[in-house]
């Protein structure tokens, strides 16, 4: 059959297909029909009559293959999307993309694609305007059928059925209007709260109900309802004006008040905690919302919309996000807390202090597809860290919570996962159990791919016969695998293809290709082919030229080769590139001795040597690879040296990256697989010195280390403990001191009052040098009893 031929039978099987999918998409109209039915509301779809006069019905577009086309680019220019390069084939009835050749005319379903990709974008616009108004709370069943119908639109896109993305995203579309026309009337009655979004055990008592019952999603909250979860359990509570709490595990809260004015518009809400935590990010529609929070004994009211509460046996603990100020109020005493900034309050002190900053997340990168049943997730560790919290979700406000981890010592986490689009952040605890701030989300796709990897050869063919004992190798396979050429890994192009040079032994050689896709399913192809040798002359290359690895390497863009050969002198020789081009073409000297120059790039590039005989026929050859290199050697110390410290000898280990030489000002340092170990003796106060790394090439760098070296504990300057308001007023000590080092943080100390010894930690800051603690009032006299000031190099001094 020809071509021609080919194409018309094809076109006519889809207008075929096609007609086939009007008959089962006015029959998935009913149902959905009968679904509306069962929700009150009835959508109305488009007549058959319209959608035959659409685009669904428009004919394929014939496009011409070319030598320089590939199908994902074709896919790609034309329909917007080069995945859909599948569909095309099953549409032209193409069994595999090496059956795609140039000349052939593709059917391309253009106009339907395009239609149907519009149909979804307005079903989404639709879908976020609903949810905006407050869909997910006052319309839960018809946002969730848009939503649901969405899904089934998308999921049809995969398969080609145009059609049936078109109607599944009108009913998306019909049902999101339905849920922000009911969203925009009930936002003007009264609501409780509602449970929006359940993960494990979840448990609720009304005040009219006897006993705790299980709480499911959607299900309503009214006032001082008790609601608690159990291990390994999380759920978030959303209130009228979208405020939301985090409630995690063992956690244990009461909603007392939830009021609205309809003269005013004010909102009040309040929520008590007895035990556990709860994570608060308070969308507030207007200032005249109020949300006040209790533990026991402490109540406070707050303009932050971002904060953390906790409550448990040692005391409570408040963090505040935001710019606006959270008020705690304990017995007539405030304490506000600004922005990142967190207070432990116990039974008898409250400690304030800045929360750690958010730590560096790892893997998975952002958009990374994760093919395997368990997602390993990994975050640089973060220096004052006792623990991490952890929070995978569905969504990026965090509102459909899958896991929540808290107090992960390490930084690495493994979740099992379902296949789904997922967002994950991460925050460090201090070591007052205080969450820091949030990391910036990230999100990853787990995905369920079983489907090996196109993988085709294109040449060489199987069996070929070669003089020369080397072949190109050329193929192609999905741009985002790995490609392993007899057990080598190749390079691929931006489209998948490869080609690569294999150098063959005399007789039978077997070139074997394995093509592995993310989602580790594998592909092979392998090919046989012979290699009988001409009689050959030798080369060989000065071994003085400088190498990088297995390159030739220069410092400029020209590299100067020397070597020799065994053919006579005058004998001609040509040095070509990859592509095959004469690069340079010149004559055997006397002795043997050869010499030219070829270009050098800061990437590898490959050239070859061919002796020739009087005939033309290649006698000799020899492969090299000559380099740019005008980067210096990197120098990577193992531990970096210490800001001040109090040994007189300096330990220093790392690695030179490509270095010939190291020297530590002036005099050299043994390297032994590009590592050194070196000690440094220092004399007391400031100590500098330069480690200078040389490569072959000449290439230099330097790196400057400096470190303190401090053997003389601090200097107390002053000591004065006193009551500064009085008798009855609160006890200060306050300490001055200096240090060339620094005054660590905490200095402990025992101070004797009216005979009973109190003991406690001082707050050191650096930059004044002033030391200072308050303590409770209390009757008596006062008398230091000790003290200990320590610096970073770790001398003391005692008083």
């Amino acid at each position: 059959m020809s071509v021609t031929a080919k194409m018309e039978d094809s076109a006519w099987r889809v207008h075929l297909v096609m007609a086939f999918e009007m008959a089962v998409n006015q029959f998935t109209k009913l149902r959905q029909f009968a679904g509306c039915l069962a929700l009150a509301s009835c959508l109305i779809f488009a007549s058959p009559l319209a959608a035959q006069n659409s685009e669904l019905n428009a004919p394929l577009e014939r496009v011409l293959f070319s030598e320089d086309d590939t199908i994902r680019g074709v896919v790609g220019e034309y329909l917007g999307d080069p995945d859909l390069w599948p569909t095309v084939l099953r549409i032209n009835d193409i069994a595999s993309p090496a059956d795609v050749i140039p000349g052939m005319e593709l059917l391309l379903p253009v106009r339907q694609v395009a239609a149907a990709d519009r149909a979804l974008a307005a079903s989404l616009d639709a879908i976020q305007v609903a949810n905006a108004e407050g869909a997910r709370i006052f319309a839960p069943q018809e946002i969730g059928a848009a939503i649901e119908n969405r899904d089934s639109a998308l999921s049809q896109r995969e398969f080609g059925e145009w059609r049936a993305v078109v109607d599944f995203s009108a009913i998306a579309t019909s049902f999101a209007k339905q849920a922000l026309d009911i969203s925009i009337q009930q936002r003007d009655r009264s609501a409780e709260a509602i449970v929006s979004d359940v993960q494990g055990d979840v448990e609720g008592r009304a005040p009219a109900e006897p006993s705790w019952s299980g709480r499911d999603l959607n299900d309503i909250l009214v006032e001082f309802e008790r609601l608690r979860t159990l291990s390994n359990s999380t759920t978030q509570v959303t209130f009228r004006d979208l405020s939301r709490l985090r409630l995690n595990s063992n956690s244990n809260a009461t909603i007392q008040r939830m009021r609205s004015d309809p003269l005013t518009g004010g909102e009040v809400t309040k929520v008590s905690l007895a035990n556990g935590d709860f994570y608060a990010l308070l969308n507030q529609l207007s200032d005249k919302t109020q949300f006040e929070i209790e533990v026991p004994g402490i109540e406070s009211t707050t303009n932050s919309a971002d904060f953390w509460i906790k409550n448990d046996r040692t005391g409570a603990r408040f963090v505040n996000y935001d710019a606006e100020e959270l008020e705690i109020n304990r017995g007539g005493e405030t304490i506000a807390l600004g922005e990142n900034e967190g207070v432990v309050v116990d039974s008898s002190d409250a400690t304030v202090t800045q929360v750690l900053d958010s730590p560096l997340l790892q893997v998975p990168g952002l958009g990374d597809v994760i093919y395997t049943p368990v997602t390993q997730l990994n975050w640089d560790a973060y220096q004052d860290a006792q623990g991490y919290w952890l929070e995978i979700a569905l969504d990026p406000g965090f509102n459909q919570m899958q896991v929540s981890e808290w107090g992960i010592r390490g930084t690495r986490f493994e979740a099992p996962l379902l296949p789904a689009r997922y967002h994950w952040r991460v925050a460090a605890l201090d070591a007052l159990g205080l969450p820091g701030q949030w990391s910036t989300a990230r999100d990853f796709f787990v995905r369920i791919d079983e489907t090996p990897p196109f993988l085709t050869l294109l040449s060489p063919n199987d069996g070929t016969i070669v003089s020369v004992p080397r072949i190109d190798v050329l193929g192609a396979t999905e741009p985002d695998a790995i490609i392993f050429l007899n057990g080598a890994p190749l390079e691929l192009g931006r489209d998948g293809s490869f080609i690569s040079t294999v150098a063959l032994l005399p007789g039978p050689n077997t070139i074997a290709v394995e093509a592995t896709d993310p989602a580790g399913n594998v592909s092979n192809r392998s090919q046989q082919i012979i290699y009988r040798p001409a009689e050959t002359v030798t080369l060989k290359l000065d071994a003085k030229i400088p190498r990088l690895g297995e390159a030739l390497a220069t410092r400029t863009t020209e590299l100067t080769v020397r070597g020799e050969t065994n053919a006579a002198e005058g004998t001609p020789f040509v040095v070509r590139d990859t592509a095959g081009s004469a690069v340079v073409q010149a004559l055997v000297e006397t002795g043997g001795s050869i010499a030219f120059t070829v270009p050098a790039e800061p990437q590898a590039q490959t050239y070859r040597i061919e002796v020739l005989a009087p005939g033309g026929n290649v006698e000799g050859e020899l492969a090299f690879a000559a380099i740019s290199d005008q980067i210096p050697p990197k120098i990577t110390l193992d531990v970096p040296p210490p800001r001040a410290t109090g040994e007189d000898v300096l330990v220093l280990t790392g690695r030179a990256d490509d270095a010939s030489e190291l020297l530590l000002d002036g005099t050299p340092v043994p390297l032994v697989n590009g590592r050194f170990d070196l000690s440094i003796t220092l004399v007391p106060g400031a100590n500098g010195f330069d480690l200078v790394a040389s490569d072959e090439t000449g290439n230099v760098s330097v790196t400057r280390l400096q470190t303190l070296l401090d053997i003389e504990p601090p200097e107390i300057l002053s000591i004065d403990l006193r009551r500064p308001s009085g008798n009855g007023g609160p006890i200060e000590l306050v300490v001055e001191a200096s240090d060339a080092s620094g005054l660590v943080q905490a200095a402990p100390f025992v101070i004797d009052i009216g005979g009973a010894e109190v003991d406690g930690f001082l707050r050191c800051d650096n930059a004044t040098g002033i030391c200072r603690a308050s303590l409770p009032p209390e009757p008596g006299d006062l008398e230091l009893i000790e003290l200990i000031l320590e610096d970073y190099a770790g001398n003391a001094a005692f008083e």
